[in-house]
């Protein structure tokens, strides 16, 4: 009997509170958190893709970064290499041997005698023998005829034998002049001894003017 008296009290209409306004059904509300608790949100997913595409484009995208990561690695690592031959490279260039650059150079008190070169050895040239020239002795030329052209002899005597003419003729020959013996022709009988013949009178005057210190005898010119 309670229950049924305090559903009429609910429903009849209070006339002091209502104010003649229709009666309004009134709920209790529901809490945020427990809404997100009883009702899981929905996750949206991109049109055409499942949860399982949407992980697979993550660890495609994890492994080209590192892929990235390692191609950059390797480009540091080659630039590092090169920097540090170059730099080790023209270091060495510039000072290739530190250690000798660096001692101090012994100076020797004194400077050391240069050796002498040898002179150079000239090669042994063979001498070629020069031939022997035969010393002519000068002889005794006898003129027994005219020649065609008359001829000058430098006449130094007369001898009226030949023998006579023939000794002094040698000893003439052995003092190095040349003599020459003329015979008697015509009505001439002495045999001329001659010391030079020539072509003409010019020669054969000139001749005895150079000559005549040289002999006792008085030198002449005779035509034949």
């Amino acid at each position: 009997m309670s229950e049924n008296k305090s559903k009429d009290q609910n429903s009849q209409p209070n006339n002091d509170e209502d104010f003649g306004l229709p009666p309004v059904s009134v709920r209790p509300l529901e809490s945020p958190i427990a809404k997100t608790a009883a009702s899981p949100v929905p996750v949206p997913v991109g049109k055409g893709k499942t949860e399982t595409g949407r992980s697979k484009s993550g660890e495609k995208e994890k492994k080209e970064r590192r892929s990235n990561w390692a191609l950059w690695l390797i480009l540091l690592l080659i630039l590092l290499i090169g920097f540090g031959a170059y730099y080790w490279g023209n270091l060495g260039y510039f000072n290739p041997n530190p250690e000798e650059s660096d001692a101090p150079v012994a100076q020797s008190e004194e400077p050391a005698e240069a050796t002498p070169e040898p002179a150079p050895v000239p090669d042994p040239v063979t001498e070629v023998p020069a031939p022997a020239v035969e010393a002519v002795t000068p002889v005794l030329t006898e003129i027994a005829e005219r020649a065609d052209s008359p001829r000058y002899f430098l006449v130094v005597g007369s001898f009226i034998d030949d023998d006579l003419a023939r000794d002094y003729s040698e000893r003439l020959n052995k003092a190095g002049l040349e003599t020459f013996l003329v015979h008697p022709y015509g009505s001439i009988h002495f045999y001329r001894l001659a010391v030079g013949q020539y072509e003409n009178l010019d020669l054969a005057l000139e001749a005895m003017d150079t000559s005549q210190t040289e002999y006792e005898e008085n030198l002449w010119v005779l035509k034949y």
